[in-house]
């Protein structure tokens, strides 16, 4: 009762709001008002851009389905929906019971029979459409909000790692692909995941694909499926000019549309308009990805069909006119606002070394939010690549990144790669310092900032120009401190002979009368200890650091450890200073770590496999 009182009073304060702005009231129906066998009508948009009428009869209210929300059941009555009970695209659909607006279709079963649908009330909904923006952090959207210092946004502002920063601290070896594990995690513990057939599970929303290989979409679909976000391959544009005579504003029961990605890709989520109250818009009557505050750009869309499947049927649509900006992300409802314009990120890839190829340079807009922005970067280049060369052999690839970050100095990056499946591999493409500077940028806890630009030359080479690191052994299996001893190491180029390079490497005396192990490894698995960091640029800088592919690192561990200090690193002290400089009790200032000593080598091409041995080390040297 309390819980419909606040949301009575949150939607009294609604309308005075809309009233006092000289927008027309529109009349609702509460819950507590309907009854079995009422009848009504909803709106959705079946082809092109003008709603249309399907019929409704309410079977009954399902209390507390959600926390503080109930769920409106009906059956819907029209030709098309007789065929597809249930339509991925139509979410957000206003459904009006005797006259007045009662909420949004929004919820279905699974392969259900009957046209049977959930929806969503319309008091939870302008509840969602009344709450203030906080607007701090939030800083993809246009006009810019007043720097704030804040916290970031939970663990969803985790984003993809690279392995040589694997001492950045707090974050730790994370690919792109994990970017999506939290988020993952938030889909299962909020009900968004559809895996029960027999559960009443959020009405679909397609994520429709345009200029997109099978790779990339499977991608794509492993990652956004959890959440009831269905991508899927139809084609389309919204590169063009809006057509003569297309929607200039929101509707209710017009499709909208939400652009992940726009330009030579197209990835666009699409649902419809529940209610327009001034520049506010309310859709969809569930939430997308369930983040809260966003700032995802939105677009006007156009229907051309609603394709029927037994499994899943859904509306193939494409945005017109870009206009507004998702700003909420709730349980009831999104939120859009269109006074405002969320900024995006430009990217750019340009892919050299693959002769006679119909395109080699791509240009797109992808959405600027932390927890999505990585794993769209990841699934463009993946596409982008796989476009333009798509062949399952053995590439090689040098890969310049160029990123433009706000009030920052431009970051330029080499990285060299190999793929044994496709040059657009995502497992080899995550490897890129490139996403470690995503993650340094979204999800560093310092201050706000954002990626404003992205541009990338890949140039290819069709061959395996790979070492791999066999195996490495030593004369002796005892030494003495001080001494020098000589580490055979066993290469095998690809398609070559064996080769073995001898390596000197030096026994430090502290290293008397214990075991050292030698570790040999590529550049870029190489953990280097790494500053506590205190700023965006020392996690920029961080990122910068690392061995290169193409070396050959020997470690050698030694019996000694050092402190990671906030801006330096102290290798091998003495253990009394460890002692005093770390207390037990502390639970944060220096972190310590094993000291090692390494040595690197040029090899002149990617270097893969690693070998380790131990040795040990004498008391004192022999005579």
């Amino acid at each position: 009762m309390r819980a419909r009182l606040a949301i009575g009073i949150l939607l009294l304060t609604f309308v005075v709001t809309v009233g006092a702005v000289g927008q027309v009231r529109t009349t609702t129906i509460a819950v507590d008002e309907i009854r079995r066998g009422m009848r009504g009508y909803g709106l959705t948009v079946f082809q092109g851009e003008t709603p249309e009428r399907f019929d409704v009869e309410v079977i009954d209210v399902l209390h507390n389905f959600r926390p503080s929300q109930d769920l409106i059941l009906v059956r819907t009555n029209h030709p098309v929906l007789m065929n597809a009970p249930t339509v991925a695209g139509m979410s957000g659909s206003p459904v009006y019971i005797e006259g007045r607006l009662a909420g949004a279709y929004a919820y279905g079963w699974p392969f259900g029979r009957d046209p049977v649908i959930g929806v969503t009330p319309i008091a939870s909904m302008m509840a969602e459409m009344a709450r203030p923006l906080r607007r701090v952090w939030n800083s993809a959207l246009a006009p810019a909000p007043t720097p704030a210092a804040t916290t970031p946004h939970a663990r969803l502002g985790r984003v993809p790692n690279h392995e040589s920063m694997a001492g950045l601290d707090p974050y730790r070896g994370e690919s792109p692909r994990d970017a999506f594990a939290a988020l993952h995690e938030h889909a299962e513990r909020f009900g968004y995941a559809h895996n029960a057939h027999s559960e009443v599970v959020r009405a679909a929303t397609p994520i429709l694909l345009g200029g997109f290989g099978n790779r990339a979409a499977a991608e794509l679909t492993t990652l956004l499926d959890p959440f009831g976000l269905v991508p899927l391959q139809t084609g389309g544009s919204n590169t063009q000019a809006p057509p003569a005579g297309s929607a200039t504003r929101f509707i209710d029961g017009g499709a909208i549309a939400v652009t992940l990605v726009r330009g030579d890709i197209n990835a666009t989520a699409v649902g419809t308009v529940t209610h327009v109250a001034g520049n506010r818009v309310i859709a969809f009557g569930h939430p997308m990805l369930g983040s809260g505050e966003t700032g995802l750009p939105t677009a006007t869309a156009r229907v051309l069909h609603i394709l029927a499947s037994q499994e899943r049927s859904f509306k193939i649509a494409e945005a017109i006119r870009p206009l507004g900006a998702l700003v909420n992300d709730r349980q009831a409802a999104i939120v859009v606002d269109s006074s405002l314009t969320a900024r995006t990120v430009p990217l750019t890839v340009r892919v050299h070394g693959v002769e006679g190829a119909p395109r080699t340079e791509w240009h797109m807009q992808v959405a600027n939010y932390r927890s999505i922005t990585p794993v769209l970067m990841l699934a463009m280049l993946t596409n982008a690549i796989e476009s333009t060369a798509g062949d399952d052999t053995d590439v090689m690839f040098e890969a310049r990144s160029r990123v433009s970050i706000v009030n920052k100095p431009t970051i330029d990056l080499t990285d060299f790669g190999y793929t044994s499946g496709s040059a657009g591999s995502a497992r080899s493409l995550s490897r890129l310092r490139l996403f470690s500077v995503l993650e340094a940028v979204y999800g560093n806890p310092f201050e706000e900032s954002e990626i404003s630009g992205l541009e990338m030359d890949l140039t290819l080479r069709f061959e395996r120009d790979v070492t791999q690191i066999v195996s490495a052994s030593v004369a002796a299996d005892e030494v003495d401190p001080g001494s020098t001893v000589q580490v055979h190491v066993t290469l095998r180029p690809y398609n070559g002979m064996e080769q073995v390079r001898i390596v000197p490497v030096a026994i430090p005396m502290l290293a008397a009368g214990t075991e050292v192990e030698i570790v040999l490894q590529p550049g870029n698995d190489v953990a280097l200890e790494q500053p506590i960091a205190r700023s965006l640029d020392d996690l920029l800088s961080i990122v910068q650091t690392g061995l290169p592919s193409r070396s050959l690192v020997i470690s050698t561990r030694m019996p000694s450890r050092g402190l990671r200090f906030e801006g330096r690193v102290v290798n091998s002290l003495p253990n009394s200073v460890m002692d005093t400089m770390q207390l037990a009790n502390e639970s944060s200032g220096p972190q310590p770590f094993v000291t090692q000593e390494r040595l690197s080598v040029d090899i002149g091409h990617v270097v893969s496999g690693s070998a380790r041995l131990r040795v040990q080390v004498r008391r004192t040297p022999r005579p």
